[in-house]
């Protein structure tokens, strides 16, 4: 009987501690050795491409870090959370990431929806994390204009990215008068379209004809048809849509109606595969990227990539890898200026960042918004090849 009581007793003993133990966090989250970050993105699905470029860039960084000591006598640890580009699955790896897991701090998403959704978790459980190619203002902005203490970016967002092009259409181009295509059913899209609309007219410009497409469509025959009636109202086309497949298609088929239009558009362009795709149609296309690819130090990151994991992360996705590497210097820098890598000290060592160099050239956190500012590189598509051809920088 005593044996019994005994034995009851210490099962009693071990099932309060595991309760405790998993109320309280699990094993991975009491490891005192290591700093887990997540790299949180799409690993499967149509955009696996972006989420495999931020993973990569992050555990490269990682592993180099951990070769020469680590940070605070710490090693980090990346682990890969799959957003599948839906934003119940990304609350959900979100969730398990800083429950279960023990995670820090995160580095995504690349889209804007799935961002926002990591944003609400992040704030409701304390966590920081800094997105890389999501561009949305409500990212890091909410609604009433308060900025979101846990939410930060390592790019710019659609304001800029649409301020910049607007600004730059006006006074550099010397574009008077606008027409817009936008796709209704993407943040991205819609958060650019609204923006580069207020700074165009902001800078003295005029919109003629703004025409919408649903996400998904690959015949924009209809629309442009409709913009088509306003033809000698407008200077040129503007071209709101982060996809490159999307821009491709839209110049093909203007060149089918004979829509012979100058165009702007977004750094979804970036992508050399919209020279397969659309050929000479798209020739003379100007857009705006995030970061500056052709700066010193952009050819010696790539390099260290392709020996990492051998291939080319800029041969399709644009500047996903620089921002991404971006984004975990940032916490890198984060937690060596606070000398502590929990989740709060963190988000304060992001706020109070000032300005580091980043691969992509210099990086300044403002503290009061978390906008980041950065010059700003100005393409334009000449011989079915890129061409930088200015360093643009925005008006307040």
């Amino acid at each position: 009987m005593k044996k019994l009581v005994r034995t009851v007793g210490l099962f009693l003993v071990v099932a309060l501690a595991a309760g405790c133990f998993f109320a309280c966090g699990s094993p991975a989250a009491g490891k005192s050795d290591t700093i887990r970050i997540g790299a949180i993105a799409p690993l499967t699905g149509e955009n696996t491409l972006w989420g495999q470029i931020l993973a990569e860039t992050c555990e490269m960084r990682a592993n180099e870090i951990n070769e020469s000591g680590g940070l605070l006598g710490k090693k980090i640890e990346i682990i890969r959370y799959d957003t599948r580009d839906d934003a119940v699955e990304t609350t959900n790896a979100a969730r398990k990431a800083i429950q279960q897991d023990g995670v820090v701090a995160f580095v995504g998403t690349e889209s804007s929806t799935t961002t926002l959704a990591l944003a609400e978790v992040c704030e409701e459980l304390g966590v920081p994390f800094v997105a890389t190619c999501a561009s949305n203002l409500k990212i890091t902005i909410t609604e009433d204009g308060a900025t979101r203490p846990y939410s930060f970016r390592s790019g710019l967002n659609d304001p800029q990215l649409g301020e910049v092009m607007a600004q730059y259409a006006v006074s550099v181009l010397g574009f008077k008068t606008m027409a817009i295509i936008y796709n209704i059913g993407q943040d991205y899209s819609m958060g650019i379209r609204q923006e580069f609309t207020k700074a165009f007219e902001a800078a003295g410009g005029a919109i003629v004809a703004e025409e919408a497409f649903n996400n998904g469509d690959v015949d924009f025959r209809s629309v442009l048809t409709k913009i088509k009636e306003y033809e000698g109202q407008f200077d040129a086309v503007y071209i709101a849509s982060g996809y490159y497949k999307e821009i491709g298609l839209i110049c093909n088929q203007m060149a089918e109606l004979g829509m012979d239009y100058e165009v702007v558009t977004s750094d979804g362009a970036m992508a050399p595969d919209i020279f397969t795709l659309a050929g000479v149609n798209c020739e003379g296309l100007y857009f705006p990227t995030s970061v500056d690819i052709h700066n010193e130090n952009s050819a010696a990151f790539v390099q260290r990539y392709i020996d990492a994991w051998d291939w080319d992360p800029t041969e399709n996705a644009a500047a996903d890898a620089f921002l991404a590497n971006d984004a975990i210097e940032m916490i890198f820098a984060a937690i060596k200026a606070q000398g502590a890598a929990d989740a709060e000290s963190i988000r304060s060592g992001l706020e109070k960042l000032g300005t580091i160099s980043g691969v992509t050239g210099n990086i300044t956190m403002v503290a009061e918004t978390h906008k980041t500012l950065r010059e700003v590189p100005i393409y334009h598509i000449e011989n079915q090849d890129y061409v930088q051809v200015d360093l643009f920088m925005p008006k307040e």
